[in-house]
């Protein structure tokens, strides 16, 4: 494989979030936990992972998915919100953010890493 294929910006988009998270994720939870906060890094990866698929998505299908992904996020929080509202009776606002923000992550986190994929085949595809 000829490694000029990819440049930084490549490399740069493809390993930071996983690299952010094996670097960073103790000392942040860390932090935050000292302060007594629930806050995680994967809740400040979000946005960062936005914008990724923003840039990837443009960069591999030259054009946007990422207002299809909202659309996607906004739907699985209806879904969410039914869901504890059958469940529990109640929607309790603290449970239901908790619950659809870790959801975002992971579909955000998904999402980011099958554009990464897509734009590796279709750089390999096209050399």
């Amino acid at each position: 494989m000829d490694l000029s294929l990819f440049n930084l910006v490549d490399i740069l988009l493809y390993f930071l979030p996983i690299g952010l998270i094996f670097i960073f994720g103790r000392s942040i939870n860390r932090h935050f936990r000292n302060r007594q906060t629930k806050i995680k890094l994967v809740d400040l990866m979000i946005p960062y992972l936005m914008v990724g698929i923003q840039i990837l998505s443009i960069r591999t299908f030259k054009q946007s998915i990422f207002l299809y992904f909202l659309i996607f996020l906004f739907s699985l929080g209806i879904i969410i919100a039914i869901l504890i509202a059958y469940k529990k009776g109640e929607i309790s606002y603290s449970k239901f953010f908790k619950t659809y923000w870790r959801f975002v992550f992971l579909f955000s986190f998904l999402m980011y890493y099958f554009l990464v994929a897509a734009s590796i085949v279709n750089k390999l595809v096209s050399f």
